[in-house]
């Protein structure tokens, strides 16, 4: 409930001062291109022998920025007076946009300490989801009398949107519990083809082939997941456009300008991936023909110069 009074004891005012540690403008790019990188990055992996390792900085981005999440949410509860209070407005657009951002992310089933890390994510974000829509805003402070969120139009957050999420976070719930049990089962199933291989291999001297095609998504599923980085995107900005939230949109902090940076490295490490494999392709087809016109040229020479035998004894 809206309280006027403990807002102002608490120092906090309306509009609302975001914290840039958790959402600044260098954080929240860092986290759209991280988005397109990794759609990106998987269209290339499809069409080029390009090894796709996007994932792995995608799920380290969000674990830290989760982490400093929960931080900020443990310190307000708690009441601690060093921290500045969160607020409800600055939790639900950073949560959500960190959960479809875990919920898209590009991960090999092979690399199993990369799946384990993001499934651990994945079950943490969405505990947290729950956890905020249920009960969480509640125990938050509150500076402005009604917050708003984008959802085709200008909505509150405490009303019919909030039961909306209610309802979304048990789908979210749903969803996940399937994703476990589909990753436990591929874990035994991993486990169970490698005793298998080296039972094979120690007893027939059997080796088995090394399964090289990776789990590629189909177009049609890269297409959802591009449209719904791009409604996050605008839930995200919208939101702080409408709720007015000021020190969040500048690029001035070097806090900022570290993870917009990484980000931007990692998108031009996709087009330099393409690149060289281009060019190494391009080279060993110039050395196959290259090698094609001199085993054609020596053999033709051969032909040329070869003398009969029948006029092998006699003298030029």
């Amino acid at each position: 409930m809206f309280n006027e009074t403990a807002a102002a004891e608490l120092g906090l005012s309306c509009p609302v001062v975001g914290n840039p540690d958790l959402y600044g403008l260098g954080i929240r790019i860092g986290i759209y291109i991280q988005m397109l990188t990794v759609q990106l990055s998987g269209l290339l992996t499809a069409y080029f022998q390009v090894e796709d390792h996007i994932g792995q900085g995608t799920i380290v981005f969000v674990l830290s920025t989760s982490i400093v999440l929960v931080r900020l949410l443990h310190a307000t509860i708690q009441g601690f007076e060093h921290q500045t209070p969160i607020q409800p407005v600055e939790v639900f657009p950073v949560l959500t946009l960190l959960l479809i951002q875990v919920g898209v992310c590009r991960v090999s089933p092979r690399n199993k300490t990369t799946m384990l890390i993001w499934v651990v994510e994945l079950v943490g974000l969405t505990v947290l989801f729950a956890w905020f829509w249920w009960h969480g805003m509640d125990l938050l402070p509150r500076s402005c009398p009604d917050d708003k969120a984008f959802f085709f139009a200008q909505v509150s957050i405490w009303n019919w949107f909030r039961s909306l999420n209610k309802a979304g976070s048990v789908f979210a719930a749903i969803g996940t519990a399937l994703a476990v049990f589909v990753y436990c089962g591929s874990m035994v199933y991993y486990c169970v083809v490698a005793i298998v291989r080296c039972i094979q291999k120690r007893r027939l001297g059997y080796t088995a082939a090394n399964d090289d095609e990776d789990d590629k998504r189909s177009v049609g599923v890269g297409t959802v997941d591009l449209v719904v980085n791009i409604g996050a995107i605008v839930y995200v900005e919208v939101s702080l456009k409408w709720n007015n939230i000021a020190g969040v949109h500048s690029l001035n902090s070097p806090g900022q300008f570290m993870p917009f940076f990484i980000a931007l490295g990692q998108f031009l490490s996709v087009f330099y991936s393409a690149a060289k494999y281009l060019l190494l392709l391009h080279a060993d087809e110039n050395v196959a023909e290259e090698e094609d016109e001199s085993t054609l040229q020596c053999h033709h020479e051969k032909q040329h110069y070869r003398r009969p035998h029948d006029q092998e004894g006699i003298p030029i």
